[in-house]
């Protein structure tokens, strides 16, 4: 790890949604007094009783952030944030500490700066404030899914789901890089099953010629065929319209 000032490659905190709406001079500003830390890949990097020591947000790399039952050792991963995004953001509004760790999946570089000190931005930037707000809006929605996953959808649909959200570029898939190289192992912590249950159904949907995996690449092939794939296992049809509610419309 390495600390410091920061001075270069704003790029991403720029586009950031947490800074969105903020002016780039402000972000700037706030950025310039931040310490540089730079971690490998695989490492624990917050523990539950570190979540209000420091605040981070991703300027490259990717982190899970995930939560543990110390009695059976499963975990789930609740998050996985890619550059822009911050960890232990719920923190900046209720001052708690919470029941989650954070683990880098590759070589990151992330800013830091005491939580007091965001807290105090809050304050002093109005746009700051909003975007944080809506930020934590997004991370509560993307938790209320999961549960709503966990506790109605069998795997398939729960992969599926996965799958269709990462996808949100619907042209392109592109933001499916951020979970196109991982593990199966890493796949069942994101939906709440295991390694050998995501093996199964990966190896069903390429032989119905939805995904492929060769090279140790997830690719979405048929994004229709994905869609009313999950339609049939939520609603037992495939309706085109209930595809609008739930997952989006494609394009």
């Amino acid at each position: 790890m390495s600390t410091g000032q920061h001075h270069d490659g704003l790029d991403p905190l720029v586009s950031s949604p947490l800074f969105a709406g903020v002016a780039p001079e402000t972000v700037q500003s706030m950025t310039a007094v931040l310490s540089l830390e730079r971690w490998p890949g695989r490492r624990m990097v917050m523990g539950p009783d570190q979540t209000l020591d420091r605040f981070y947000v991703l300027r490259k790399g990717r982190v899970k952030v995930t939560r543990q039952n110390i009695r059976n050792g499963r975990e789930i991963t609740l998050f996985l944030l890619g550059p822009g995004d911050a960890f232990n953001v719920v923190c900046l509004l209720d001052g708690q500490l919470h029941d989650v760790s954070a683990q880098t999946l590759d070589p990151v570089e992330v800013l830091s700066g005491p939580v007091d000190l965001w807290k105090g931005w809050l304050d002093q930037y109005p746009a700051f404030r909003q975007a944080v707000r809506r930020y934590i809006y997004e991370r509560l929605n993307h938790l209320n899914e999961l549960a709503c996953d966990l506790a109605l959808h069998d795997t398939m649909t729960r992969l599926a789901h996965l799958l269709l959200t990462y996808c949100s570029d619907r042209l392109t898939c592109r933001d499916l890089m951020l979970i196109s190289d991982l593990s199966h192992e890493e796949l069942a912590h994101m939906i709440g099953t295991v390694r050998v249950v995501v093996n199964r159904l990966l190896a069903e949907l390429k032989r119905e010629g939805i995904v492929d995996t060769n090279g140790g690449k997830l690719r979405v092939l048929d994004l229709q065929k994905l869609l009313e794939k999950t339609e049939q296992h939520v609603y037992g049809t495939s309706s085109r319209a209930n595809s609008s509610t739930t997952f989006g419309t494609l394009p």
